[in-house]
């Protein structure tokens, strides 16, 4: 490792509890010819939820040996709110400030996984100041010199694929899973990766739509709210979105219809 790279990991070092702080850190905001011209950070529900996930890192305290609870994150969403940029912020902030920290990424589909959320990880990535820490295919990220113990990958949520989900076994580091509209991932791989969350620092991260009224993303706004911090965010308050095209569909369909919940809202239908 060259001098300039201890340097970058000692400062890189300092925002192990501060997502946010990497976040303003590691990536060129407003620097012209970059996808983030014309931007100061993070969209206000994201840097809110880093926040958030920052101070539940500072209550757990891990030591680097005794295990501690999950920090479990859920976000119901409308449509194009920036749910895959906040997972490629999440992923790179983990792996930058965790060494030997192993993840999972799943979608409800391989075509979502690999052309949405794995495709957006990249384009952050190519933007991060500790990119070159790490290299990147089309279904995993892994630390160029700790391949093996240090890296994320992409596996599809087909109940058959559910072993892929086990225990991750990051001990004295942090094991993660990240689910990308999870409303339509199958119940057997939340049950398979709860196997995960016992030991080291564990964090899930679910996003989505909410495309239905029952199944473990459900939940996590309901009987299982306690143990999740969540957050419902309206696509009318996010940064990217197309307020007449959103308008459109509340003239057309009304806004307290099942698709304006779901699709605007990010509010679970009445309909299942």
């Amino acid at each position: 490792m060259s001098d300039v790279d201890i340097h970058l990991a000692d400062e890189v070092g300092k925002y192990y509890s501060d997502p946010l702080g990497f976040v303003m850190m590691a990536f060129p905001w407003g620097e012209p010819g970059t996808s983030l011209q014309g931007f100061n950070g993070p969209d206000e529900w994201q840097r809110e939820l880093l926040i958030e996930i920052g101070n539940q890192v500072q209550e757990r305290g891990f030591n680097g040996v005794d295990p501690v609870d999950p920090i479990q994150t859920a976000v119901s969403s409308g449509r194009g709110i920036g749910k895959s940029a906040f997972t490629a912020m999440i992923i790179l902030w983990i792996m930058s400030t965790r060494p030997r920290c192993k993840g999972v990424v799943t979608a409800n589909t391989g075509e979502q996984l690999k052309t949405k959320t794995m495709s957006e990880l990249s384009k952050w990535h190519s933007m991060c100041i500790t990119g070159h820490w790490f290299e990147m295919n089309s279904m995993s990220i892994v630390h160029r010199a700790y391949p093996k113990s240090w890296r994320c990958d992409a596996q599809t949520c087909r109940e058959e694929n559910s072993e892929a989900f086990a225990g991750l076994h990051a001990a004295d580091s942090t094991p993660f899973y990240i689910f990308d509209e999870a409303s339509a991932v199958p119940e057997k791989i939340y049950e398979v990766a709860k196997g995960g969350l016992t030991d080291g620092e564990p964090m899930h991260f679910c996003f989505g739509n909410p495309t239905r009224n029952n199944g473990s993303f459900y939940e996590c706004f309901r009987k299982n709210s306690h143990r999740w911090i969540t957050r419902q965010v309206d696509s009318r308050t996010a940064k990217m979105t197309n307020k007449r095209l959103i308008q459109t569909w509340i003239d057309d369909f009304g806004e307290d219809s099942d698709f304006v919940r779901v699709r605007v809202r990010g509010m679970f239908p009445r309909g299942g």
